[in-house]
């Protein structure tokens, strides 16, 4: 089985202005963030004849995924980006990397957002491991690839390892 993890393409949205932000400026520019035009690029496929593509249900990721692959694609809230916005306090105003490195922190520490995601990924997981089809595309966000990524090596899949991955670049993973 093929298993190509592919993180949406770029955003075309700049940063907030300003030098400290409020947490309620901070969630209406990740709402524009959600709805912006993406900087298409193109994607070395690595000459696998994808028969089934999955993405997240957010633009950005489906946007991608139709750029990407000719066929039907079929939605997922499983997929979706991690949302932590709202577990931040909202009194502060920081710079916008301090505000990023806070929101990374609580995206990788236990929460029960994250903890919901994990088990919500495993179900996914099982279902894909479960198809007829061995060759599956899978577009999505980077935290989200990182936790399949765990969670893919874990099943016994071997593949190309990433910290943080690169928008609109395919990565593989296989398992006999």
């Amino acid at each position: 089985m093929k298993i190509g993890l592919v993180r949406h393409f770029k955003v075309r949205h700049k940063l907030p202005g300003g030098f400290l932000i409020g947490h309620g400026a901070l969630a209406e520019w990740f709402e524009g963030y959600d709805k912006a035009d993406l900087i298409i690029n193109p994607v070395d496929m690595g000459g696998i004849d994808w028969k089934l593509c999955y993405a997240s249900s957010m633009s950005r990721a489906s946007k991608t995924a139709s750029h990407i692959y000719t066929g039907a694609i079929t939605l997922h809230d499983e997929l979706r980006e991690i949302n932590v916005i709202n577990l931040l306090n909202k009194r502060l105003r920081l710079p916008i990397l301090i505000w990023a490195l806070l929101i990374k922190r609580k995206t990788l520490s236990a929460n029960v957002i994250t903890a919901e995601v994990e088990k919500k990924l495993d179900a996914f997981l099982d279902n894909v491991e479960q198809n007829t089809e061995k060759e599956i595309l899978i577009v999505s966000h980077g935290f989200i690839m990182m936790l399949l990524q765990k969670k893919l090596t874990s099943r016994g899949f071997t593949g190309q390892k990433f910290n943080n991955p690169a928008n609109g670049k395919v990565y593989l993973f296989e398992k006999n």
